[in-house]
C-alpha cells in the first residue's frame, strides 16, 4: 500500500502544525501548482490532486487523526527502528564499541564497486495467483512444494516456494 505523507506535499517537516498553517500551506501550493497556471500540466495536475487530498484530511480534526494514528503504527515504528538500529550501530553507541571490539571495525566504503556501477536495476514482472492445497497439518508445520507456471509462451519454467 502507497502511504503519502501529507504533511510533507504540504511542505511541512513534522505533523506540528496548526489548521492555519495548513490552510496557508495548502493555498500556497495549490497556486504553485494548478495545472492552468502551471507548464507542466501532467505533472502538476497529479501534484495538484496530492494538495487536494492532503488538505482534505488534515483540515479536518477527526480524519486527522485518524490520518496521525495510522502513519505512526506503520511508517512511522519503521523510520524509528531504522533510526534506533543505526544509532546502536554507530561506533559512538557502547554497543557499537563492543561490536567494533568483538568483530575489528568495519571499513566504510567512500566509493561504490565496479560490479554496482554496470548492474542494470531488475525490473518487477506481473503478479501471478494460483491456488495450492495444502493440510491444515501442513500449514502449521510448514511444508515446501514446488509448483510449475505456464508462461505466455507455452513454455515450463519452474519456480521453487
Amino acid at each position: 500500500m502507497l502511504f503519502k505523507d501529507y504533511y510533507k506535499i504540504l511542505g511541512f517537516e513534522t505533523n506540528k502544525v496548526s489548521l492555519n498553517q495548513i490552510k496557508n500551506a495548502y493555498r500556497d501550493q495549490a497556486k504553485k501548482y494548478h495545472p492552468d497556471l502551471s507548464e507542466n500540466g501532467a505533472e502538476s495536475e497529479e501534484r495538484f490532486k496530492d494538495i487536494n487530498e492532503a488538505y482534505r484530511i488534515l483540515s479536518n480534526s477527526q480524519s486527522r487523526k485518524k490520518y496521525d494514528r495510522t502513519w505512526n503504527s506503520t511508517i512511522g515504528k519503521k523510520k524509528n527502528k531504522e533510526k534506533n538500529a543505526k544509532n546502536m550501530r554507530s561506533s559512538d553507541s557502547f554497543i557499537g564499541e563492543a561490536f567494533n571490539l568483538l568483530f575489528g571495525a568495519k571499513k566504510q566504503k567512500k566509493e561504490k564497486e565496479p560490479k554496482e556501477k554496470n548492474k542494470k536495476p531488475q525490473i518487477k514482472g506481473d503478479n501471478i495467483e494460483t491456488g495450492i492445497n495444502v493440510s491444515i497439518e501442513d500449514a502449521f508445520l510448514g511444508l515446501n512444494k514446488k509448483i510449475s507456471l505456464r508462461a505466455v509462451d507455452r513454455k515450463n519454467e519452474k519456480f521453487c516456494c
